[in-house]
């Protein structure tokens, strides 16, 4: 206990500098492409991060920003030793080689336009490796998972038949790793972009249904299994209400590309910015009604990043179309640009996605599997019920398997199904194993 006490602050420290780094890394594109922008309006980096020290929407640089603005007008640095400066700090991370190339390139007098357009190159780069580890880590963690949460507890139960009684703790006690795991999935995940936000009438909504299995359990006198059972429905519920928002926001950012392209074709013809969007039409239901709140906006004279959707990337976008918008830059090629740009950041998101869908499938037969093979071991001795291990293991699987699938324990196709599955078991279970 002392040495956890005695490194927690540093622990708590080196996390959230992790934490910083990935909101750092997440915003590198866009910013590029303010810096993209600024570049070809003949601006330099500095005058960049002077944009974003006010930004709604860049949490990570924004910071970055008022420590490089700080050094030049509190320090008295120059911008461009101030930038070399915080060069050093970020010393082995992307951000540090931004400063470094942007610095060297002013001093021996190259084009930061495209010394801008290979840095976002090579950002996309990165983000496909970054995926790409993740992918290699997670399926390594799968044998983990295999050992500990199935092989484990047969094992147990095995070292039980001496006994004729089942010692429910022993059983359960590699479930006591999962938060532990759980932790270093959610560390080594790379920032898929989603920024939730739950307004008080939904959570007002889903209160009214949480008294649900206090009533069951005192009317019924349900098992423990059937208990942990209706508190699983209450959050498969709940994380539907999440995961309509997920859908949402991913309809709206799969169909931007589109939309920026033909803002880019408007351009060519001589329209403004905002009169291309009023001109826009889409058939998507979602991005009906994106596109019809940003309209509203427009029509209204308010800022067009004040509409807020559920996907980090897209807010930004709209931050940057309005910075554009403002400095009467209205170039064809910066939005083809930005089209590309975005349709490659999406087809990384669906090939990881893609990649993942393997834990969906083992989430949805953990539970006939749990169910078999305990059930094998109770045929060679019988030892008692174990649908409460089975309910246990396998909601603990479906979350973790949600969580490194969909980057999110709120996938809702994936819970219910789970949550079928275990259900059948529970009341049909004997009936199909005694058949087999």
């Amino acid at each position: 206990m002392n040495f956890f006490i005695y490194f927690y602050p540093l622990l708590i420290t080196q996390i959230r500098k992790d934490e910083q780094r990935k909101i750092i890394e997440n915003e590198i594109p866009i910013f590029l492409l303010f810096a993209y922008v600024n570049s070809l309006l003949g601006k330099n980096l500095y005058k960049t991060f002077e944009e974003i020290r006010n930004s709604k929407v860049f949490k990570g640089l924004r910071r970055e920003a008022m420590l490089l603005v700080k050094e030049v007008e509190v320090l008295g640095k120059s911008s461009f030793s101030a930038m070399e400066s915080r060069a050093k700090v970020h010393r082995g991370d992307f951000l540090g080689k931004i400063y470094t190339t942007y610095t060297s390139g002013e001093s021996i007098g190259i084009s930061m336009p495209e010394r801008i357009k290979d840095l976002l190159n090579e950002t996309i780069d990165n983000l496909n490796l970054n995926f790409g580890s993740y992918v290699e880590k997670v399926n390594e963690l799968v044998e983990i998972l295999f050992m500990l949460f199935l092989v484990t507890p047969m094992i147990l139960l095995a070292f039980q038949y001496i006994s004729s009684t089942i010692n429910m703790f022993e059983l359960i006690f590699p479930l006591l790793l999962f938060p532990i795991i759980f932790f270093y999935v959610s560390l080594i995940q790379p920032n898929i972009g989603y920024d939730i936000k739950i307004n008080i009438n939904e959570i007002k909504k889903s209160l009214y249904i949480l008294p649900i299995p206090f009533i069951f359990t005192f009317l019924f006198h349900l098992n423990l299994e059937y208990e942990i059972l209706l508190f699983y429905s209450i959050f498969i519920v709940f994380s539907f209400i999440v995961y309509r928002k997920i859908s949402v926001a991913d309809a709206v950012l799969n169909n931007l590309p589109y939309i920026l392209s033909d803002i880019a074709d408007y351009l060519r013809i001589g329209y403004s910015i905002k009169s291309a969007i009023l001109k826009l039409n889409v058939d998507s239901t979602e991005f009906k009604k994106f596109l019809g709140e940003l309209v509203t906006k427009i029509k209204k004279n308010e800022a067009m990043s004040n509409v807020k959707t559920n996907i980090w990337i897209v807010n930004a976008i709209l931050e940057l179309i309005e910075n554009i918008d403002k400095k009467g830059f209205a170039d064809t090629y910066t939005f083809k640009d930005l089209s590309l740009v975005l349709n490659n950041y999406i087809s990384l998101r669906k090939k990881v996605l893609q990649n993942l869908r393997m834990f969906n499938i083992l989430a949805i037969i953990t539970p006939i599997i749990f169910y078999f093979a305990l059930g094998v071991m109770t045929k060679i001795k019988a030892v008692g019920n174990l649908d409460l291990i089975i309910v246990l293991y396998s909601i603990a699987l479906s979350i973790m398997y949600a969580k490194i699938s969909r980057f999110t324990i709120f996938n809702f196709p994936l819970l219910v199904l789970v949550l079928v599955n275990l259900i059948l078991i529970l009341f049909f279970g004997n009936v199909i194993f005694n058949l087999i």
